[in-house]
């Protein structure tokens, strides 16, 4: 079964013996010789998963196949105990894929926590179906974790609040609010952020708040939208 399949691979697949042919090596050693033949001389042994480039093939007997190895030189070795293939170009990708990458050329930079120090962030948006303004300032650590500041105003309808606290982004994010009334709280989430061209960046942020005093605690959702400068 085994020449079976290498017949059919050298019949129907010719350019095996040019640059776009390889051919895996399957046995735990093998040996490569000067010549098609276990006659010839072993001028190398290679091992099992290494892959070499086919040169040529041979026409008479057993199907062996001129390799060359990684010093340059060249040597034979036999069809039973090497896996051929071919790479070939690669496939022309489709209409999406070839419209996102243009989009992500033209508009879409490279994100600048991974050589900044600090971060400044602006958002708005709604905490608990009120409005709310952030200001979040933020020291870099890595460009995976960041130690996050963050001062703000949320309007309501009977009194304002003013929200202040730290937490750490991990680019979840633990924090605390302190409001006109003293209540404390603790919030939770998340969000992602998109960097354009110019380095103007893109921050979406949803989190979990939970605010309380001693005889009473109440949830609230954040939902918060806005721009982040880095330098």
């Amino acid at each position: 079964m085994k020449r079976l399949v290498l017949l059919l691979v050298l019949v129907f697949a010719p350019a095996v013996a040019h640059a776009d042919a390889f051919v895996r090596i399957i046995a735990q050693k093998a040996s490569v010789r000067s010549g098609p033949s276990n006659g010839y001389r072993e001028v190398a042994v290679v091992n099992r998963n290494e892959v070499f480039q086919v040169l040529e093939r041979g026409t008479r007997g057993d199907f062996w196949f001129k390799i060359e190895l990684e010093d340059g030189t060249s040597g034979w070795i036999l069809g039973d105990l090497v896996f051929p293939f071919e790479v070939g170009d690669e496939e022309q990708p489709g209409a999406f894929t070839r419209m996102g990458r243009a989009i992500k050329r033209a508009i879409l930079g490279p994100s600048p926590v991974a050589y900044a120090h600090v971060g400044m962030s602006f958002s708005a948006g709604v905490l608990d179906r009120e409005g709310v303004y952030l200001l979040r300032p933020s020291w870099i650590i890595d460009p995976y974790v960041a130690l996050e500041a963050h001062f703000g105003l949320s309007p309501r309808s009977e009194t304002s609040a003013y929200l202040g606290g730290l937490s750490f982004v991990l680019r979840m994010a633990p924090g605390a609010v302190q409001m006109t009334q003293t209540l404390m709280g603790l919030g939770a989430g998340g969000g992602f952020e998109i960097t354009f061209k110019k380095q103007i960046t893109l921050r979406l942020d949803a989190r979990n708040w939970t605010v309380f005093d001693q005889n009473v605690s109440s949830n609230g959702q954040e939902y918060t939208g806005g721009l982040a400068i880095f330098f």
